[in-house]
């Protein structure tokens, strides 16, 4: 398994179809003035793809895929050193 964190940004503006409440446990999203902060979390999706719970091809372009079929949009890939930035100084 390729366990690699995977970090984007969505418009929350734009993404008025996306339902927060129903964020799958291989995904952890935050909202800030950005956006939806959207990081995978490999431990969880490596064993939720061999399970067959999701068929999501385990790269940046896979991932934005699936997270734009959940409803979001203006899905970017952004480094996570960006997305956690405001972290690294706490």
């Amino acid at each position: 398994m390729n366990s690699q964190i995977y970090c984007f940004r969505a418009s929350y503006k734009l993404s008025t179809q996306f339902d927060e409440g129903a964020v799958p446990e291989w995904l952890s999203v935050g909202v800030n003035w950005q956006g939806y902060r959207i990081s995978t979390v490999p431990w969880i999706a490596d064993v939720a793809r061999a399970l067959g719970i999701i068929e999501v091809e385990n790269t940046p372009q896979g991932w934005i895929s699936y997270l734009e079929s959940l409803g979001l949009k203006d899905v970017i890939q952004v480094t996570c050193e960006d997305l956690f930035e405001d972290k690294l100084y706490c």
